[in-house]
This record gives structure tokens, C-alpha cells and sequence, in this order.
């Protein structure tokens, strides 16, 4: 639990659980500083999964993954959930029935969907044909950008992280599996010819992405003459061999798989969003090898949202000389972040902050650095 104690004002002030420090914002939400998550893991965790699993109780999801020996085994994720009738998996649509787990995330999902006109405010706009004319012609309709066409833009229900400043969180208010369920059909259908791109995100598509790849493969069997893009908005927290029919399919079609890279330090990814970042990282390393083979547009896009206190410069540096060593090419978006979630209270990132990432990521040896966002920065 946090260490509060009274301000003289008669608030609230924070002190961090292991070394005394006043924390605020996020910090207060954690009740720990960065510098501790960091350097004081085994005097942290405790504090931080109570706090992760508190979090999920007041939606009905599971507060750990499943892992029962003789459960039926989702290899979908990192997290390789193993599931006994009646139970869900971490992310709330996979389930230990029989007949759901062959059906549920892979013939149906839980998923809703609206046209965006392009361009749009995505994270890969200002390198994908859809915002920039990239690939222009084989993957782009126009030189410049795709005005009067549109992105179908696929929310997924459901995720595998739970991110404690989630900004897309209200997905979680309804009760596990008792939303809308859709059939690959369905969004199917929705695709118009004034649609040339589809991005599925969420959430993330993780745990439903078998629905996903089979939307897109009927998509696109059924217009053959004009393909459409397909992207993933994803935290790349999957099984290498889904990631690789992910990339495939983008690759193929002018699409990018955009990986929200959360954090560098292990601890620091783990306190925000209930899990380390190994599988993470290994899967980008894994795309940016596909990458290569087509370079424009670009089919890997990188990004990270700026928490204050927790991902500024330090972490920055650790992601973008990551990246740099895979890629100087591989387009690196930097995000400002607004409160969300349980980090409601928590102030913007400042823009003096923002601008020194920026310089960081650029020092690694990234060429293709762009701060977005720049409304939300104070």
C-alpha cells in the first residue's frame, strides 16, 4: 500500500515505500519511485503486483494468468495461459471450454470497428501511404496523401497487458466475454471501396488475433484487385510464430505492424504494465529482420508514450539504441502522454522533457525521430 502521511495544507503527501522520497503522479498511483522500481526490484514487486491484481478485480478479470498442468493450453501470448473448464485466460475472451476455446478470438471476437477518413492521427501517418503517398503506386492510391479514402480501424475488446495508464481502458467495464461477439463475415463486409488501409488495434488483437488474420485473408480473397493494407497497432507480446504471419500479411500488403515499446528496464515495463518486456523485445528484433526486406514503406513502426517520472530520457535512450542497432531506419514515434485510467491524476509529460527525448533518441543513432502528440505537453 502507499506511505501517506498529511501536508501542513492538510493534503496528501507520498513518500516512496522503500527510500522515503516524495513521489506525485504517477509515482503517488505506485507509491514508488522509478529510481527504486529499477534498483530495488525484490523490495518492490510485492507492492506492484497488489496493485496490478487490485486493478483488475473491479472488472472480473483474472488477476494472474492461469497456469493449471492439466488446462488447455493457449500459446497465443507470453503468458501461455493454461486453462481449466469455467476459467478465463488473462485476457478475458479465451476459456477453458472445449468448444469456446476453438471458437472464441479465432471464428468470432469481441471487437467493434468505424471508417476513419485519411489522413488520420495514426502512429505510422507520417511514413505510411495512407498520410505520405509511401510506395506510391504499388501500395499507395495517391502520391501524397490518401484524402477521401479511409481507415477501418478495428478495436479489439480485450488485451494480454494491463497497463495502469491504459488510454482506450473503458473496453474493461464490461463483464469478461459478455460483449458483442462478431463474426469474420461481419467485418468483412464492412470493408467499402473507399477503404484502403485497416489497422486492428485495441486493447491489442493479441488474444483474438487468429479472427484477425483470418479477416484479412478473406478481405482480402475477396478484392483481389484493389488490396487493402493491413497494419496492427499491437505491444508485440505474442507467440514469434503469430508475429511472423502478422508480418507476413502487412509485408505483402503495404500495411506496418506498429509495437508500442512501453519501457527499457524490465521492472519499469513490469510496474506499468503487470509484466517484464523480454518476449517484447525478442519479437521486435524478430520484425525488424522483416523490415529489411522492405524498407518502403516502412513495415515496423516503434513507439512509446512518455510517462512522467517513469519513461522519459533514461528509458528513451535504452529503447531508441535498441532500435538504432536493428534499424537507424526503423521510424520511432515518441508520444505525449494524457492522463489516463489509474493515472488520472497524473500531470502531462513537460515539453522540456518531451524535446530531451527527442535529442535522445536521436544521440542513439535513430534518423527517423518524431514527437507527437505535442497538444498534450506542458
Amino acid at each position: 500500500m502507499l506511505i501517506g502521511r498529511q501536508s501542513g495544507l492538510g493534503g496528501s503527501r507520498f513518500f516512496c515505500a522503500v527510500c522515503g522520497c516524495e513521489v506525485e503522479g504517477a509515482g503517488a498511483v505506485l507509491g514508488l519511485c522509478a529510481a527504486c522500481v529499477r534498483a530495488h526490484w525484490p523490495e518492490s514487486r510485492d507492492q506492484i503486483a497488489d496493485l496490478h491484481a487490485a486493478s483488475r478485480r473491479r472488472f472480473g478479470l483474472p488477476q494472474a494468468p492461469p497456469r493449471h498442468p492439466d488446462g488447455l493450453h493457449c500459446a497465443l501470448c507470453a503468458h501461455e495461459c493454461r486453462l481449466r473448464p469455467g476459467e478465463s485466460g488473462y485476457c478475458g475472451v479465451r476459456s477453458g471450454e472445449a468448444e469456446s476455446f476453438r471458437r472464441d478470438g479465432r471464428r468470432r471476437a469481441l471487437v467493434s470497428w468505424y471508417h476513419d477518413p485519411l489522413p488520420t492521427n495514426c502512429v505510422a501517418d507520417w511514413v505510411c501511404p495512407g498520410g505520405t503517398g509511401a510506395g506510391f503506386p504499388q501500395y499507395a492510391r495517391d502520391q501524397g496523401p490518401e484524402v477521401g479514402y479511409f481507415n477501418l480501424a478495428v478495436f479489439f475488446e480485450s488485451c494480454n497487458f494491463n497497463c495502469l495508464y491504459c488510454q482506450n481502458w473503458t473496453f474493461k467495464r464490461r463483464p469478461p466475454r459478455s460483449g458483442q461477439w462478431s463474426l469474420v463475415t461481419d467485418l468483412a463486409q464492412a470493408v467499402t471501396p473507399s477503404t484502403s488501409c485497416l489497422c486492428f488495434f485495441g486493447g491489442d488483437p493479441i488474444p483474438q488475433l487468429p479472427f484477425a488474420l483470418r479477416s484479412a485473408q478473406l478481405i482480402g480473397l475477396e478484392r483481389p484487385q484493389q488490396p487493402v493494407r493491413i497494419c496492427w497497432e499491437t505491444n508485440g507480446a505474442t507467440h514469434p510464430g503469430w508475429l511472423r504471419a502478422m508480418a507476413r500479411i502487412s509485408s505483402a500488403t503495404g500495411g506496418c505492424v506498429k509495437v508500442d515499446l512501453k519501457a527499457w528496464d524490465p521492472h519499469i515495463h513490469e510496474a506499468l504494465c503487470g509484466f517484464p518486456n523480454d518476449r517484447v523485445l525478442r519479437n521486435f528484433e524478430l520484425l525488424a529482420g522483416f523490415a529489411r526486406a522492405r524498407p518502403d514503406p516502412p513495415l515496423v513502426v516503434a513507439s512509446t508514450l512518455l510517462v512522467p517520472g517513469y519513461v522519459g530520457v533514461e528509458e528513451v535512450s535504452g529503447l531508441a539504441a535498441f532500435i538504432a542497432r536493428l534499424g537507424p531506419d526503423i521510424p520511432y514515434s515518441l508520444l505525449g502522454f494524457a492522463p489516463q485510467f489509474l493515472f488520472e491524476h497524473s500531470p502531462t509529460a513537460s515539453r522540456r522533457e518531451a524535446e530531451a527525448c527527442l535529442r535522445a533518441a536521436k544521440k542513439a543513432g535513430l534518423r527517423r525521430v518524431r514527437l507527437a502528440n505535442r497538444h498534450l505537453l506542458h
